[in-house]
Protein backbone atom coordinates (compact mmCIF):
# COMPACT_ATOMS: atom_id res chain seq x y z
CA UNK A 1 0.00 0.00 0.00
CA UNK A 2 0.95 3.13 -0.93
CA UNK A 3 2.08 5.53 1.91
CA UNK A 4 -0.09 8.61 1.80
CA UNK A 5 2.06 10.87 3.62
CA UNK A 6 4.40 10.72 0.47
CA UNK A 7 2.38 13.21 -2.32
CA UNK A 8 1.99 15.26 0.77
CA UNK A 9 5.36 16.02 1.58
CA UNK A 10 6.39 16.36 -1.91
CA UNK A 11 4.21 19.04 -2.34
CA UNK A 12 5.01 20.37 0.56
CA UNK A 13 8.98 20.51 -0.95
CA UNK A 14 8.02 21.73 -4.21
CA UNK A 15 5.72 24.43 -1.75
CA UNK A 16 8.81 25.31 -0.22
CA UNK A 17 11.00 25.87 -2.83
CA UNK A 18 8.83 27.81 -4.80
CA UNK A 19 8.20 29.76 -1.62
CA UNK A 20 11.96 30.60 -1.33
CA UNK A 21 12.61 31.44 -5.17
CA UNK A 22 9.67 33.95 -4.84
CA UNK A 23 11.17 35.65 -1.50
CA UNK A 24 14.86 35.81 -3.18
CA UNK A 25 12.63 37.22 -6.22
CA UNK A 26 10.79 39.69 -4.36
CA UNK A 27 13.99 40.46 -2.28
CA UNK A 28 16.07 40.96 -5.46
CA UNK A 29 13.42 43.44 -6.77
CA UNK A 30 13.52 45.60 -3.72
CA UNK A 31 17.10 45.62 -3.68
CA UNK A 32 16.90 46.96 -7.41
CA UNK A 33 14.55 49.34 -6.57
CA UNK A 34 16.40 50.64 -3.27
CA UNK A 35 20.03 50.76 -5.96
CA UNK A 36 18.17 52.71 -8.27
CA UNK A 37 16.79 55.14 -5.38
CA UNK A 38 20.68 55.24 -4.49
CA UNK A 39 21.61 56.04 -7.93
CA UNK A 40 20.32 59.42 -9.89
CA UNK A 41 18.71 57.08 -12.26
CA UNK A 42 15.22 57.99 -11.45
CA UNK A 43 15.33 59.53 -14.86
CA UNK A 44 16.52 57.20 -16.76
CA UNK A 45 14.69 54.65 -14.99
CA UNK A 46 11.26 56.72 -16.19
CA UNK A 47 12.53 57.13 -19.48
CA UNK A 48 12.89 53.70 -20.03
CA UNK A 49 9.25 52.87 -18.40
CA UNK A 50 8.40 55.63 -20.71
CA UNK A 51 9.97 54.14 -23.91
CA UNK A 52 7.93 50.27 -22.87
CA UNK A 53 4.92 52.14 -22.86
CA UNK A 54 5.59 53.51 -26.45
CA UNK A 55 7.05 50.43 -27.42
CA UNK A 56 5.27 47.48 -29.38
CA UNK A 57 3.65 45.02 -27.04
CA UNK A 58 6.00 41.84 -28.99
CA UNK A 59 9.22 43.92 -28.51
CA UNK A 60 8.25 44.15 -24.68
CA UNK A 61 7.93 40.60 -24.49
CA UNK A 62 11.27 39.63 -25.86
CA UNK A 63 12.40 42.43 -23.27
CA UNK A 64 11.45 40.21 -20.77
CA UNK A 65 11.45 36.79 -22.61
CA UNK A 66 14.85 36.68 -24.02
CA UNK A 67 17.15 36.72 -20.74
CA UNK A 68 14.91 33.90 -19.36
CA UNK A 69 15.82 32.21 -22.95
CA UNK A 70 19.64 32.61 -22.48
CA UNK A 71 19.74 32.09 -18.91
CA UNK A 72 17.62 28.97 -18.16
CA UNK A 73 19.59 26.84 -20.74
CA UNK A 74 22.54 27.72 -18.96
CA UNK A 75 21.21 26.35 -15.52
CA UNK A 76 20.62 23.26 -17.21
CA UNK A 77 24.36 23.19 -18.84
CA UNK A 78 25.37 23.88 -14.78
CA UNK A 79 23.90 21.15 -13.68
CA UNK A 80 25.28 18.91 -16.49
CA UNK A 81 28.55 20.14 -15.34
CA UNK A 82 28.22 19.04 -11.83
CA UNK A 83 26.97 15.61 -13.32
CA UNK A 84 30.32 15.10 -15.51
CA UNK A 85 32.52 15.76 -12.39
CA UNK A 86 32.62 19.51 -12.06
CA UNK A 87 30.73 19.81 -9.08
CA UNK A 88 32.02 22.87 -7.50
CA UNK A 89 32.24 25.02 -10.47
CA UNK A 90 28.92 23.66 -11.98
CA UNK A 91 27.16 24.74 -8.59
CA UNK A 92 28.84 28.16 -8.46
CA UNK A 93 27.29 28.65 -12.44
CA UNK A 94 24.23 27.70 -11.05
CA UNK A 95 24.19 30.16 -8.41
CA UNK A 96 25.32 33.13 -10.37
CA UNK A 97 23.07 32.22 -12.91
CA UNK A 98 19.97 31.90 -10.28
CA UNK A 99 21.09 35.28 -9.03
CA UNK A 100 20.97 36.74 -12.76
CA UNK A 101 17.70 35.18 -13.18
CA UNK A 102 15.88 36.43 -10.05
CA UNK A 103 17.80 39.79 -10.08
CA UNK A 104 17.75 40.64 -14.04
CA UNK A 105 14.59 39.07 -14.81
CA UNK A 106 13.41 40.48 -11.37
CA UNK A 107 13.87 44.37 -12.42
CA UNK A 108 12.77 43.72 -15.89
CA UNK A 109 9.59 42.53 -14.66
CA UNK A 110 9.05 44.99 -12.54
CA UNK A 111 9.70 47.31 -15.46
CA UNK A 112 7.28 45.92 -17.89
CA UNK A 113 4.96 44.24 -15.63
CA UNK A 114 2.12 46.23 -16.53
CA UNK A 115 2.77 46.27 -20.59
CA UNK A 116 2.79 42.40 -20.21
CA UNK A 117 -0.28 42.26 -18.24
CA UNK A 118 -2.04 43.91 -21.08
CA UNK A 119 -1.62 40.68 -22.99
CA UNK A 120 -4.45 38.59 -22.01
CA UNK A 121 -2.48 34.94 -22.13
CA UNK A 122 0.20 36.84 -19.81
CA UNK A 123 -2.50 38.19 -17.50
CA UNK A 124 -3.85 34.30 -17.03
CA UNK A 125 -0.96 33.20 -16.60
CA UNK A 126 0.30 35.54 -14.16
CA UNK A 127 -2.93 35.16 -12.11
CA UNK A 128 -2.20 31.20 -12.31
CA UNK A 129 1.29 31.60 -10.34
CA UNK A 130 -0.17 34.76 -7.87
CA UNK A 131 -2.96 31.56 -7.02
CA UNK A 132 -0.09 29.00 -6.89
CA UNK A 133 2.23 31.58 -4.67
CA UNK A 134 -0.71 31.74 -2.22
CA UNK A 135 -1.66 27.96 -1.91
CA UNK A 136 1.90 27.34 -1.47
CA UNK A 137 2.11 30.25 1.49
CA UNK A 138 -0.53 28.62 3.10
CA UNK A 139 1.26 25.69 3.00
CA UNK A 140 4.28 26.55 4.21
CA UNK A 141 3.22 29.65 6.74
CA UNK A 142 2.14 26.41 9.75
CA UNK A 143 5.69 25.88 9.28
CA UNK A 144 7.61 28.77 8.50
CA UNK A 145 5.97 30.09 12.11
CA UNK A 146 7.27 27.01 13.71
CA UNK A 147 10.62 27.07 12.68
CA UNK A 148 10.74 31.20 13.39
CA UNK A 149 9.38 30.38 16.93
CA UNK A 150 12.35 27.33 17.19
CA UNK A 151 15.18 30.11 16.03
CA UNK A 152 13.96 32.59 18.66
CA UNK A 153 13.88 29.84 21.31
CA UNK A 154 17.35 28.99 19.86
CA UNK A 155 18.91 32.36 20.24
CA UNK A 156 17.12 32.97 23.55
CA UNK A 157 18.93 30.04 25.07
CA UNK A 158 21.95 30.82 23.65
CA UNK A 159 22.00 34.42 25.33
CA UNK A 160 21.16 32.63 28.38
CA UNK A 161 24.32 30.76 27.80
CA UNK A 162 26.37 33.39 27.44
CA UNK A 163 24.60 34.90 30.15
CA UNK A 164 25.58 32.21 32.51
CA UNK A 165 29.38 32.43 31.42
CA UNK A 166 29.79 36.17 31.70
CA UNK A 167 28.12 35.97 35.41
CA UNK A 168 31.13 35.40 38.35
CA UNK A 169 31.45 32.14 39.24
CA UNK A 170 30.44 31.45 43.00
Amino acid sequence: MANPKRPRLGLILLATLFLVEAWVWDAFVAVARWLVALIPWAAFKARVVAWIERAPIFVVLAIYIIPLCIIEPLKTVSVYVMATGHFAFGVIAFIVLQFLTVGVVGVIFDLTRARLLTLPWFAWTYDKVLIFHNFAHQIVAPYQEAAKREWRAFRQRLRDYRARLAAPSK
